[in-house]
């Protein structure tokens, strides 16, 4: 096996166990708020995908899916979980399609002319996007239901799409900017040497 496959390969290791941990260990992966909770997991899926390339970041991201699914059933990570990360378009799709945005988008900002610390910029910002408005459109699309909304934390006449856009704002842009200022200062050495161990 050549020196950067192994490199894939362990890096591709570490960042699964990361993101095991971060499931597993409170606050590392999860801030609990309200009914929600704001997620660091996204981070880790965004260095695979900017530093490793779109397969990368589809597989650790795909990876985080399965296990929002199965803690869904047996370990929720907020009250609304076991309502609809038990659904796999919630729960997998936007985390691999998080994972290939960010390789994918990476991989192109080249071609714009852009550095690459400014590429894992617009492409952490653009997956972080990506995961949050699916994930919060699908919720609206599949759970339109009173229940769900007084579940999500609506109060009198407030409604799923109130309560979902104050979640957007709440945590989905903080997200977004933890995202786009953190993950070039770990993804870019790791791209360096990625890109060194291939010539």
């Amino acid at each position: 096996m050549t020196r950067h496959k192994t490199f894939r390969l362990v890096v591709d290791a570490l960042l699964m166990a990361i993101v095991l941990l971060q499931n597993i260990i409170p606050f590392l992966g999860y801030i609990p708020f309200g009914p929600f909770s704001m997620t660091l997991i996204g981070l880790t899926v965004i260095v695979a995908g900017t530093a490793l390339g779109p397969k990368d970041g589809m597989a650790i991201g795909g990876f985080w899916g399965l296990i929002t699914f199965i803690r869904a059933f047996t370990w929720p990570s907020s009250p609304v979980a076991p309502l609809i990360f038990t659904n796999p378009f919630i729960s997998i799709l936007p985390r691999l399609l998080m994972g290939l945005v960010a390789g994918g988008l990476y991989a192109w900002g080249p071609k714009r002319h852009w550095s690459q610390r400014r590429s894992m910029q617009v492409a952490a910002g653009c997956a972080a996007l990506v995961n949050t408005l699916l994930v919060l459109g699908l919720v609206f699309i599949f759970y339109q239901t009173p229940a769900v909304a007084t579940a999500f934390g609506a109060q009198g006449n407030q409604t799923l799409g109130y309560v979902l856009m104050i979640s957007l704002l709440t945590n989905g842009v903080p997200e977004l900017l933890l995202d786009v200022l953190v993950a070039p200062l770990i993804a870019l050495p790791l791209r360096k040497r990625w890109d060194q161990l291939r010539r």
